[in-house]
C-alpha cells in the first residue's frame, strides 16, 4: 500500500501564509490610517495573533493524532455538544466567505487580464453583470467542490502555488518599494514624523471611535489561522513540525504587514495616490490595485521614463497584482472549503 505523504514544514508554512495573510489588508490599512496602521497591527499580533498561534501550536501537539482539529480539542476541554455547534457556527461563517469571494474573485482575474475590472459589462446568456458574477460564482464553487474531494495531496499543490504568488507579490512590494526609494535618493513619498505614526491622513478616521473601530480590521487582518487546525494529523512529525509552522508564520506575518505599510510610503504620497491619481472612486474593493498600479507608475517616473510609458508600466504592475491575488484567493478557497468540513465530519462522532 502507497504510504500517504504529509505535509512539510515548507507546504505547512505555505498554507498558513495563504489563509492568513491578504497583501491588500497592507495597503488597505495604509489607505484608511497611513502610517498610524503599524502601531495597531503590531499591537493585534502582539495581543491577539501571536498568543493565539501558541496556544493553537499547544493543542496541535496535544492533540497530534487527532483528526478532528478544533472539534476535537473542545469536545476533549469541554463537551462534544459545544463543540459541535462551535465548529458548525465556524463553518457557516466560511460558507457566507465563500459565496462572498465566488463572486468577488473574478474581479482580480479580469484585472490580471485586461489591466482593468471589467466585471460589471460582461454578459453571459442575456444576464447583466451582477448575474453573470453570480453563474460564475456557482461553477467556481462546485468546481472547488470537486477538485477538494480528491483529497489534500491535490489541495497542498494549489495552495503552494497560491502562498508563493501572495509572497512574490510581497516582494514586488518591498522591492519596487525599496528602489524607488534608492532612485530618488531616499526621499518617502509620504513624509515620515513622529505625528503620521500616531494620526491617519485619513479624514474619516480622526475620532477616538473610528480609530478604535480600526483595531477590529487589524485583528481580522490576522484570521483563518484556526483553520490549519485540522491538519495536524496529515503533517510529518506533527508534535515538532506543526508548532514550529505556526509560530514561525505568525511572526513572518505580523513582520510582513507592519515593513509591507512602511514600504508603501516610499512610493505613495497619501494625498496624490487616493484622491487625483486615481479617476475610479476609491473603495476598499478596488485602492490595492490604483496603490499598485502608482507604484508602477511612480517608478517608472523615478527611472526618468516617458510619461505614457510610466502610465504602461503602473498598467503591467496592476495587471500582475490581479493575477496573484487570483492565485492566492485559489489557494484559500481550497484550504477553507477542505479543513473546517474536515474538522467537522472527522471531529463529530458517529451518533
Amino acid at each position: 500500500m502507497e504510504k500517504k505523504q504529509k505535509l512539510t514544514l515548507k507546504a505547512l508554512i505555505l498554507m498558513i501564509f495563504t489563509s492568513v495573510f491578504g497583501f491588500t489588508n497592507i495597503i488597505r490599512a495604509y489607505y484608511l490610517m497611513g502610517y498610524g496602521s503599524i502601531i495597531w497591527y503590531v499591537l493585534a499580533a502582539v495581543t491577539f495573533f501571536l498568543p493565539f498561534a501558541f496556544m493553537l501550536s499547544e493543542y496541535g501537539a496535544a492533540f497530534k493524532d487527532s483528526k478532528g482539529g478544533i472539534y476535537s480539542w473542545m469536545a476533549e476541554s469541554v463537551n462534544p455538544k459545544f463543540a459541535f455547534v462551535g465548529t458548525f457556527m465556524w463553518y457557516a461563517s466560511y460558507i457566507v466567505w465563500m459565496v462572498n469571494v465566488g463572486t468577488g474573485i473574478w474581479i482580480p482575474l479580469s484585472n490580471g487580464i485586461f489591466g482593468v475590472d471589467k466585471t460589471q459589462t460582461m454578459s453571459f446568456f442575456g444576464l447583466n453583470g451582477v448575474q453573470s458574477l453570480g453563474l460564475l460564482g456557482v461553477v467556481w464553487i462546485l468546481l472547488i467542490t470537486f477538485v477538494s474531494s480528491k483529497g489534500l495531496d491535490k489541495i497542498k499543490k494549489i495552495t503552494s502555488v497560491g502562498g508563493t504568488a501572495v509572497a512574490l507579490l510581497n516582494v514586488v512590494l518591498i522591492v519596487g518599494g525599496l528602489i524607488i526609494l534608492a532612485l530618488n535618493k531616499g526621499q518617502m513619498a509620504e513624509p515620515v514624523t513622529a505625528a503620521a505614526f500616531t494620526h491617519s491622513p485619513n479624514a474619516d478616521y480622526q475620532s477616538i471611535i473610528s480609530v478604535f473601530s480600526f483595531l477590529v480590521f487589524a485583528i481580522f487582518a490576522y484570521g483563518g489561522l484556526e483553520v490549519v487546525g485540522g491538519l495536524v494529523d496529515e503533517t510529518e512529525n506533527a508534535e515538532v513540525t506543526f508548532p514550529k509552522g505556526v509560530t514561525i508564520s505568525a511572526i513572518v506575518i505580523a513582520v510582513g504587514y507592519a515593513v509591507g505599510i512602511f514600504v508603501m510610503g516610499a512610493f505613495t504620497n497619501w494625498t496624490f495616490a487616493f484622491t487625483q491619481f486615481s479617476d475610479a472612486e476609491i473603495t476598499l474593493g478596488n485602492v490595492a490595485y490604483v496603490a499598485m498600479n502608482n507604484m508602477g507608475y511612480q517608478l517608472g517616473l523615478a527611472l526618468h521614463l516617458p510619461e505614457a510609458t510610466a502610465v504602461t508600466v503602473g498598467m503591467w504592475v496592476s495587471r500582475y497584482m490581479g493575477l496573484s491575488m487570483f492565485l492566492a484567493l485559489t489557494g484559500a478557497f481550497f484550504t477553507l472549503i477542505f479543513s473546517p468540513l474536515k474538522q467537522l465530519i472527522e471531529g463529530t462522532p458517529e451518533e
